[in-house]
């Protein structure tokens, strides 16, 4: 039988359950991430991600 789990139990981390430092390299990522957003010219255009993902209706 499946054991339900409360939704709360679904989002929240548990201990233990990551790599080792990978709190860091998400924090890095993320910073990296907001970085490179401040510079709108260098993004690539929401028409070409669609479109080579073929998700252009």
């Amino acid at each position: 039988m499946k054991t339900k789990l409360a939704a709360i139990d679904k989002v929240t981390e548990t201990p233990g359950a990551t790599e080792r430092g990978y709190a860091a390299w998400k924090q890095a990522k993320v910073a990296r991430g907001l970085e490179q957003a401040k510079n709108r010219d260098a993004m690539i255009p929401m028409e070409q991600v669609l479109r080579d993902f073929g998700l252009e209706g």
